[in-house]
């Protein structure tokens, strides 16, 4: 296994530039994802450290080593792709056990017939069946092992697919968006499986997704990247909840951050919505601000202790969680509130709601996006 990292990393396509600077550090055996909306570069930086796509500046390093001219055969990385890629015509068994031939046995060992009465030939094909049964057993996928691809569910193939990425050993593993062609439930399940796996490997895992929820439950760290650019690096709790961008407090959560607008004056009094807010700037500067509040961090609340209200247009029910859409006067945004049930009971459509929060939630962010080191004041 081994440690990946990219320095100064760029990417144009003529004039249009799809990755900007990009620097990253790897650990040996962490589970990274790169995660963001579709355009954002991911894909494109998975493909640079594969060696599938050249970088127009910058380094990549694999173990200690630069890799800029190493041919994609020679990095020793496996890739796992959305489309699976498994041989359709080849039985499980075959599909992974071809990459350990192409790798280990000659040009002659692997000719029909004639390779067969190679020395080497019994001792190598010995080596690579093990190899094939270990990962089978691995996977749970020993039964399948006769059947070809059209004859297995979607969950199946994926299982292949990993196993022929197993059989490798490489020193890390590529995936890009690997569970997007499966269903909802059948992704949940694959998200523990890849967890559970990623354990027991102690392999390098790096992992493309626009889907923030496999992000957050699977990852060591996350790299949130947007337009080229990448954003925030941290733990999936970090970032979660202590984004540095609004761009990432807005895609990172579901359903996504509430951001208000707000006028600070130059006591560092913060105006939002016509309330004044009990967050402490340490910049007086008279400013336009944006507040971000997650919606489980808005609570509902009565007369005078409310801070913000807002008319009811819909109720989401999801089961154990409701979410409360309030038309608050903005003619582009509402506000969303995750409640209870029991809370979300009495509300009906076009009820009058006011809600609030603890001023130690509201994330306080400047004009240009950026996050601003604000402190809450008592209670709201």
């Amino acid at each position: 296994m081994a440690g990946i990292t990219l320095q100064g990393v760029t990417k144009a396509y003529g004039s249009q530039s799809v990755l900007n600077d990009i620097n990253l550090d790897i650990a040996d055996g962490e589970f990274l994802t790169l995660v963001g909306p579709s355009g954002c570069g991911k894909s494109t930086t998975l493909r640079i450290i594969a060696g599938l796509e050249t970088q127009s500046t910058g380094d990549v390093f694999i173990d200690g080593s630069i890799v800029n001219e190493t041919r994609p055969s020679k990095r020793d990385l496996a890739m796992v792709f959305q489309s699976y890629a498994l041989y359709p015509h080849l039985t499980v068994h075959q599909n992974l056990i071809t990459p350990l031939k192409l790798r280990d046995l000659t040009a002659l060992e692997r000719v029909p017939l004639f390779g067969h009465l190679m020395p080497e030939r019994g001792k190598k094909m010995s080596i690579i069946s093990s190899e094939v049964q270990k990962v089978a057993e691995i996977l749970k996928i020993e039964p399948l092992l006769d059947r070809k691809p059209g004859q297995l569910s979607g969950g199946q193939r994926q299982r292949v697919a990993l196993g022929r990425a197993m059989v490798r050993n490489p020193a890390a593993f590529l995936m890009d968006e690997p569970l997007s062609n499966l269903d909802a439930s059948l992704r949940v399940h694959m998200r523990a499986e890849l967890s559970e796996l990623h354990r027991e490997l102690k392999a390098t895992f790096i992992y493309v997704t626009h889907d923030q929820a496999e992000a957050l439950t699977m990852s060591d760290r996350i790299a949130v990247m947007m337009d080229g650019d990448l954003l925030q690096l941290g733990p999936p709790d970090e970032v979660y909840e202590d984004p540095t961008d609004i761009r990432v407090a807005e895609f990172i959560g579901s359903p996504k951050m509430n951001i208000l607008p707000a006028i600070c004056d130059e006591k560092g009094s913060i105006n939002c919505l016509g309330q004044k807010i009990k967050v402490a700037l340490k910049d007086k500067t008279k400013q336009s601000l944006s507040i971000g509040i997650r919606p489980e961090h808005l609570v509902l609340q009565s007369g005078a202790k409310s801070s913000f209200s807002g008319l009811l247009t819909y109720k989401e029910n999801l089961g154990s969680d409701v979410f409360l859409h309030l038309d608050i006067g903005l003619e582009t945004q509402k506000v969303v509130i995750r409640t209870d049930p029991q809370d979300a009971n009495s509300a009906k459509i076009g009820d009058k709601i006011s809600f609030g929060a603890s001023p130690n939630k509201y994330l306080v962010f400047d004009a240009n996006g950026k996050r601003i080191d604000a402190r809450g004041r008592g209670n709201s």
